[in-house]
C-alpha cells in the first residue's frame, strides 16, 4: 500500500510544463490553437476499453501521459525563450471506473489544484456511456458516450510589448478550459488483452484573462481578456491488459489535431 500511495503522489505530480511560459504577443489562430492544445491536453481519458464485463464493477487507479504542443513551442520561441521545452505538454490524475445494470458505465478523473514549476493547474472530467454490445447480447462491445472535462491554468510572467510601452510589467495569465466529446467506441476481449477504438467528435472553450496593470498579450485587441473555441474530429486506439486485480492501458488520442498518447495503472473488482 505504501507503494501505491508512492506512486499516486508521484504521478499527480507530473509538470504540466518544465517551467512557465511566456506570452508575449499573440495572434488570434495562436490563442485559437495554444489554447486547443491546453484543453485537450486536459480532455478526459480513463484509458479504458469500452466495455461492461459482469452486472457491476469498480476501477480505481491513475493515468497519465503527454500531448504534442508544437504551437505553444512556436510562441515561446517567439517570445525570445526556448521553445524545445514546451515540446510536450503533461497530464495526470486519480481515476475511478463504474459501470452498472443495463450496461450503463461511469468515469471520472481529477487532478487537484497544484502549483508546479510556476504554474497553477487543476482539472477533473466524467464520462457516461451505454454498452449497447453487451445489452444486446452481440459478438462484441459497442457503446456510446459523452465526456466532459474542465481545467485551469495560471502562471506568472513578465510583460515587455509594445502595448506596455516596451517596459516591464507584472502579469499573471488565466486560462480556463471545458472540453466535450462524442463518441462511438468499440472492443473485443481475447484473454486479458482487449483492444479498442473511439471515434467521434470533440469541443473546446477557453476564457483567457491577463491580469495586469496594464499591456495585453493579443496582437489584434487591446483587451486582456478573450474567448477562444475549437471543434474537431476524436479518435482513439488503446488496449488494456487484465492481470487479476491489475489493470495496465495505453492508449493514443487525436482530438481536434491534437495529438496525446496516456497510459493507465489500476485496480480493478
Amino acid at each position: 500500500m505504501k507503494k501505491w500511495i508512492l506512486a499516486v503522489v508521484a504521478l499527480a505530480s507530473l509538470n504540466v510544463l518544465a517551467q512557465a511560459p511566456e506570452f508575449k504577443q499573440l495572434t488570434k489562430k495562436q490563442l485559437e490553437d495554444v489554447s486547443n492544445e491546453f484543453a485537450m491536453n486536459f480532455s478526459h481519458t480513463a484509458v479504458a476499453a469500452p466495455e461492461t464485463d459482469g452486472v457491476w464493477g469498480v476501477e480505481i487507479g491513475l493515468v497519465g501521459g503527454q500531448t504534442k504542443s508544437p504551437t505553444l513551442k512556436e510562441v515561446v520561441n517567439e517570445a525570445g525563450e526556448d521553445g524545445s521545452e514546451f515540446d510536450n505538454l503533461y497530464h495526470a490524475a486519480l481515476m475511478a471506473r463504474a459501470h452498472f445494470p443495463l450496461d450503463l458505465f461511469a468515469e471520472l478523473t481529477v487532478l487537484p489544484e497544484r502549483e508546479l514549476a510556476g504554474v497553477s493547474i487543476d482539472s477533473s472530467s466524467i464520462a457516461l456511456g451505454w454498452n449497447a454490445g453487451d445489452f444486446f447480447d452481440l459478438p462484441l462491445d459497442l457503446a456510446v458516450g459523452i465526456n466532459l472535462s474542465t481545467s485551469e491554468m495560471s502562471f506568472e510572467q513578465t510583460l515587455n510589448n509594445a502595448s506596455t510601452g516596451n517596459t516591464d510589467v507584472n502579469s499573471k495569465v488565466n486560462m480556463k478550459s471545458k472540453t466535450r466529446v462524442l463518441w462511438v467506441g468499440a472492443s473485443k476481449t481475447f484473454a486479458i488483452f482487449t483492444p479498442y477504438v473511439k471515434l467521434g467528435t470533440a469541443t473546446s472553450e477557453t476564457d483567457v484573462d491577463l491580469d495586469a496593470s496594464s499591456g495585453t498579450i493579443f496582437t489584434y485587441s487591446s483587451s486582456q481578456k478573450d474567448n477562444v473555441s475549437s471543434s474537431g474530429s476524436f479518435i482513439a486506439l488503446g488496449a488494456n491488459v487484465d492481470l487479476l486485480l491489475i489493470k495496465l492501458g495505453v492508449e493514443a488520442t487525436q482530438t481536434a489535431d491534437v495529438k496525446r498518447i496516456s497510459g493507465k495503472l489500476s485496480f480493478a473488482f
